[in-house]
């Protein structure tokens, strides 16, 4: 990923933790600028308080540096009243955070027009393949299939790393800030989740499930998993808002192997796994993705550009005589009941053309940007 450096604007890299916000930053900051860093998850700066932002310019100064970089930055209440100053003198500021709404608010009322905001996510494909100097084909998707994109965890691949990983996220980044009291209940519904990814569901159906009394509850939580980053919960397709809304969700991980690793059993449904990889890979370039269903008919994703639905994009794992006619004809029906003017079917190490579809394996699919693929400049 580029990082626009000759702006002008404060620079806000967000996304879920460890996934390389400061690091991306910090390599990508020429020799002529130095840059003063800071991590607010140091437990040295626990007592770090918005008055305290001031010295920070001295510090920079004394130091010969020439830009501040702020990590998880949202750790400290006021810090976009320093910000803004900083940019009103003309300073250079980098921030990084992992939590969505604690940053969008604080964004929105001091910092409008002040700033410019890009998402991070753990690796893509091709960066992993960079990451490993390994070349594009089935034999090193296979492994980024089962390792994911957290670049620590590339390092040292010890399962622990993603379950210990996990349980921060929930813990740190949605329990401590949220002040949840109850964090049993949250931590089986992100389980739930990570076992469950690709699946419609309903609030009130995983209330019942896991014993949460309030459907309110099980709302709120969902919402505060997806600030963490940690989870995108789509919508299935309809023109209505409202019915958008009142329809199942289906949630999607940030990172398959992450879930895989905090799973009761999604390691083992390697073609919802697929699926996940190819969401990220439509995440990375879109923010509205939802699927399609309607009386007979299903399709993995509908992907919504400038109000318009662009494409439709059906994930199987391996095309067969048993389910080849419902793939296509969920593709078909999303295709004509959204007009969208592409489509493709994803699967494994498959390649042709069925009925005018175009089947391609996902790893050779994952290799183009997804606005490329669709024509998007």
């Amino acid at each position: 990923m580029t990082v626009p450096l000759q702006t002008n604007q404060i620079l806000v890299v967000s996304g879920v933790r460890r996934c390389g916000k400061s690091i991306l930053i910090r390599k990508s900051l020429p020799s002529t600028e130095p840059g003063l860093y800071l991590n607010f998850e140091d437990p040295r700066l626990v007592d770090f308080e918005a008055v305290d932002f001031p010295k920070l310019e001295q510090l920079r100064d004394e130091m010969g540096k020439i830009s501040i970089l702020l990590d998880e930055v949202q750790s400290v209440a006021g810090w976009e009243i320093f910000a803004r100053s900083l940019h009103e003198k003309g300073k250079k500021l980098y921030i990084t955070g992992s939590n969505a709404s604690m940053l969008s608010r604080e964004l929105g009322t001091r910092l409008t027009g002040r700033y410019k905001q890009m998402e991070l996510f753990p690796f893509s494909y091709n960066e992993f393949l960079l990451f490993k100097n390994l070349s594009p084909g089935e034999e090193s998707f296979e492994s980024y299939f089962h390792l994911g994109g957290f670049p620590e965890f590339l390092h040292i691949q010890d399962q622990d790393y993603l379950r210990t990983l996990f349980r921060d996220i929930l813990t740190r980044d949605v329990a401590v800030r949220r002040n949840i009291t109850n964090e049993t209940s949250l931590i089986r519904l992100g389980v739930f989740l990570c076992s469950n990814v690709g699946k419609p569901f309903s609030y009130s159906r995983i209330g019942s499930l896991l014993e949460i009394k309030s459907v309110r509850t099980v709302i709120d939580y969902c919402d505060y998993l997806e600030e963490s980053y940690l989870f995108d919960l789509i919508p299935m397709y309809s023109p209505s808002i409202r019915k958008q809304l009142a329809n199942p969700k289906k949630a999607f991980c940030v990172d398959p192997a992450l879930a895989a690793a905090n799973s009761l059993s999604f390691s083992k449904d390697l073609g919802r796994k697929l699926e996940n990889y190819v969401y990220l890979h439509l995440r990375r370039s879109f923010k509205e993705i939802q699927y399609f269903q309607n009386k007979d008919s299903e399709c993995d994703f509908v992907v919504k550009w400038n109000e318009g639905i662009i494409g439709a994009v059906q994930v199987c794992w391996e095309l067969n005589t048993d389910n080849l006619h419902r793939e296509i004809k969920g593709l078909q029906a999303a295709l004509s009941e959204t007009q969208a003017p592409k489509g493709v079917l994803l699967t494994w190490d498959q390649e042709d053309l069925l009925e005018g579809i175009i089947v391609i394996p996902v790893w050779k699919w994952l290799l183009m940007p997804a606005k490329e693929f669709f024509g998007i400049a």
